[in-house]
């Protein structure tokens, strides 16, 4: 009898698991989504035209900062005879990023990008990918911008302004430098009233609508026409500027003119300043770039 009884509770027991694992697996195909939704890239071209191989399957990526010049970029390398015997397409990026950066150079995607010395040495890109230092631009100071008053670097000064840094945490003179300043002074960031922009030319906007008190960048010629250098205050006396880098993991002599011809053509069409005054690395084997000044060796 005590065996009839030993067998009839142990068959309770397994039918009551068993009944317990088809719920939660009738539960969870109730909750299952009925198709897998697929995570967008961290990375989406900008803008993209077609070169006249068409069949050609190799795309030339650039990898840069700023959506207009990005779109001028591509339409003068989308024209370049060399860049239309050797690729199919041109793809311009310009969501930049650490994540992207690194997504971009240390994996070798980007053809052309334009980066920070620094970043590019400690990816050590150079030597995985072949990237080489084509053109430049010159290191330049970092500066407090405001609209009717000469900013102070003190902490009872900057304790209660609103401040404009660019969002980007590559940006030395727009992000780096004026955080480093403040952590300085024993500022607490997290405390600060910091508002971000997505470019330079953003902040300037900020400052003139009255959104911020002072802003963080560069001063350049064209400034003068709506701020006063007097209301600047020099945050760093040298912030060094950013390169270009071509991949060229073979000998493409032909490819790394045609970078300095087009980078040179990008100058020339700027109406910023500090973007006309770029400078091209030495190069014996290229015919001599009008326009933009040829650098003896590489200056650092």
């Amino acid at each position: 009898m005590h065996l009839f009884f030993a067998k009839l509770h142990s068959s309770w027991l397994i039918t009551l698991l068993m009944g317990l694992c088809i719920l939660i697996w009738s539960l969870g195909q109730l909750h299952r989504e009925s198709a897998v939704v697929a995570l967008p890239p961290i990375i989406d071209p900008t803008t993209e035209c077609q070169t006249t191989s068409k069949n050609n399957i190799r795309s030339f990526s650039i990898y840069s900062g700023g959506e207009h010049n990005s779109r001028l970029l591509n339409e003068i390398v989308c024209s370049d005879p060399v860049i239309n015997k050797q690729f199919g397409s041109v793809s311009s990026f310009w969501g930049v990023s650490d994540a992207n950066t690194i997504s971009m150079l240390g994996n070798g995607k980007a053809d052309l990008a334009l980066v920070k010395e620094n970043i590019m040495s400690a990816l050590k890109a150079e030597h995985t990918h072949g990237y080489k230092r084509v053109a430049y631009y010159p290191n330049y100071q970092s500066f407090f911008i405001a609209l009717s008053e000469r900013p102070q670097l003190t902490k009872e000064y900057l304790l209660d302004k609103t401040i404009g840094l660019v969002v980007y945490p590559t940006s030395r003179s727009g992000h780096i430098v004026p955080k480093q300043l403040m952590t300085r002074l024993g500022l607490s960031l997290a405390k600060m009233d910091i508002v971000y922009a997505s470019s330079h030319g953003e902040l300037r906007e900020l400052l003139i609508e009255g959104k911020v008190d002072i802003i963080s960048s560069y001063w350049k010629e064209e400034d003068e026409q709506n701020f006063s250098k007097n209301y600047t205050v020099s945050i760093a006396d040298s912030v060094s500027g950013t390169s270009w880098y071509l991949k060229l993991a073979k000998q493409n002599d032909d490819l790394f003119c045609a970078a300095r011809r087009f980078l040179s053509e990008f100058a020339d069409r700027q109406t910023s300043t500090y973007y006309k005054n770029i400078k091209l690395v030495e190069a014996p084997q290229c015919p001599s770039t009008t326009g933009a000044p040829v650098v003896q060796g590489v200056e650092r």
